[in-house]
């Protein structure tokens, strides 16, 4: 703003003192007014060479009023300019040459963030506040996990407002409450097996940006620091940790079925724009991460917003939301929904191929004939088939405790394994006890989820204890799938897993260990 060549201005005020005072401008004032006449020149008339000498003076005088003229006029303009001088009764207003409509940016922070990234955040968050936000913007910055708002800032169409040194005057308060905000230390809420680290609630969060913070006639971009992964302690069933996304029949449900249900929402985030940045590495691997960006694109675009930026790089974000980074949203053109995945399900990739090849060997080195040797300790149980339906494995570790399956994959005790990689034709899923069981309370379920086939499904049971490998075989008589449903007419879709007679152990040893 302003002039870019070194320029001494003065200020209005000192300004108004080289008026009220000649004497600081040599023989004149700064607005051109000529001193006063001597009284004895302006009274000589018949004196030719005193008339030359007054005109001579005259002459002098006029030259010199008219060089501070010239001068009074260069600094008035210099100072519009940079913005200090006054114009009207306003200050500067220059609404009406700007047809633009204001543009409100609301950056979003997770209450849980690392110390080591709390000082990058603050330096970006200032810098776009006082160097970047143009004239008539607004910003809000909010808590992204527990939806709050930190404070708020609207910039002034006022040319002074250019200047980076007046924006961090002017808004002091609010940088102080954002500084206040990373400073504090925030408990994160008790989970079981899910760390908070970073957590933002992604779909809470864009609700009520949208439900609140929409302005008449402006455009909305925002920004979330914090994971991409969704992590809430209230519903740690969606939770995408450890490898999980959501599968594409979130999308077509309804918000209370699932959390990113968006059906009936199409314009729910309309002509948002949405700017993702983390920190770190939380991916599983590449394909982990290439899951979590394809399903956030359709999540945003299903209800009419568009994903800008998705990137572990905070620069690379912040310079993506500047105004004059003309960032066009083409990636999410990449990713369409897939019909056949209805079910609302979480699935899962894993880093180590080795976790399922126990299930997914078709050939066993070793399969175990005698019992174990105890009947406490981790276990896995699974599930093996062949054709295009779905079957569903459902699993409890002791009577009372919460079942593992594929609408709720982590409990204290364990946890629920579906690769996305299984196709149709070659099918498996698992559940894992991390956690020691007794193998005598443990109860296991299939269910025909979907799909057709005389005869009805079958097919193979496999489970790990004590590292051996033991198998069993299953079948139901239903010749189609019932998407789950349960009670006395839905038996057929059923079929309960003897844990304890595939492990090779008698009621007599039962008896006995009692």
């Amino acid at each position: 703003a302003g002039p870019s060549w070194p320029l001494r201005l003065r200020t209005p005020a000192a300004t108004e003192n080289l008026r009220a005072s000649p004497s600081a401008c040599g023989r004149c004032g700064l607005d051109g007014r000529a001193p006063e006449k001597s009284p004895r020149l302006a009274t000589i008339s018949g004196d030719t060479d005193r008339l030359k000498i007054y005109e001579h003076t005259r002459d002098s005088w006029r030259a010199r009023s008219g060089r501070h003229g010239l001068l009074q006029k260069l600094i008035l303009a210099c100072l519009l300019l940079a913005g200090l001088w006054p114009v009207g009764s306003a200050a500067s207003e220059d609404a009406s040459a700007n047809d633009t409509k204001p543009t409100r940016y609301v950056i979003g922070v997770s209450p849980f963030l690392d110390g080591d990234v709390k000082d990058p955040v603050y330096r970006r968050i200032v810098g776009f506040l006082v160097e970047d936000m143009p004239l008539g913007s607004s910003l809000w910055l909010c808590d992204a996990y527990h939806l709050q708002t930190i404070t708020q800032v609207e910039i002034p169409h006022v040319r002074a407002f250019r200047s980076a040194k007046t924006r961090a005057n002017q808004f002091k308060e609010p940088i102080r409450k954002l500084k206040e905000f990373l400073a504090a230390h925030r408990e994160r809420p008790a989970t079981n097996h899910v760390k908070l680290d970073q957590a933002v609630r992604l779909p809470q969060y864009l609700d009520f940006v949208a439900e609140n913070l929409r302005h008449d006639g402006g455009s909305i971009v925002v920004m979330v620091l914090g994971s991409p992964l969704y992590l809430d302690h209230k519903e740690p069933r969606f939770s995408m940790v450890d490898g999980y996304f959501p599968s594409d029949g979130h999308l077509a449900a309804t918000r209370e079925r699932s959390v990113f249900g968006i059906k009936g929402r199409g314009q729910a985030l309309e002509n948002m724009v949405v700017h993702l940045a983390y920190f770190g590495d939380p991916w599983v691997s590449g394909i982990h991460q290439e899951k979590i960006l394809r399903f956030w694109e359709l999540y945003l675009r299903g209800q009419g917003a568009r994903l800008a930026t998705f990137s572990g790089d905070l620069v690379t974000a912040f310079n993506a939301m500047r105004p004059s980074s003309g960032a066009v949203e083409a990636r999410d053109r990449r990713y369409a929904l897939d019909p056949a995945q209805s079910k609302i399900e979480m699935l899962r990739i894993t880093r180590d191929v080795g976790v399922a090849d126990w299930i997914t060997r078709d050939v066993l080195p070793d399969v175990q004939r005698g019992p174990p040797s105890t009947t406490v300790g981790p276990m896995k149980i699974g599930i093996r088939w062949q054709g295009n339906i779905d079957l569903d494995l459902y699993s409890t570790p002791r009577p009372g405790a919460e079942t593992l399956f594929f609408e709720h994959t982590r409990t204290p005790e364990g946890y629920y394994f579906k690769d996305h990689r299984s196709s149709p034709g070659r099918e498996y899923e698992f559940i894992e006890f991390e956690s020691p069981v007794n193998i005598w309370q443990v109860e296991a379920m299939i269910n025909f989820y979907e799909g057709s086939g005389p005869g009805g499904p079958s097919g193979e049971i496999r489970i790990e204890f004590e590292g051996k490998i033991y198998t069993g075989k299953f079948s139901l008589p239903a010749s189609r799938g019932n998407q789950g449903r349960s009670g006395r007419s839905q038996a057929d879709f059923w079929t309960r897993i003897n844990v304890q007679e595939i492990l090779k152990l008698s009621e007599s040893r039962r008896e006995a260990a009692r």
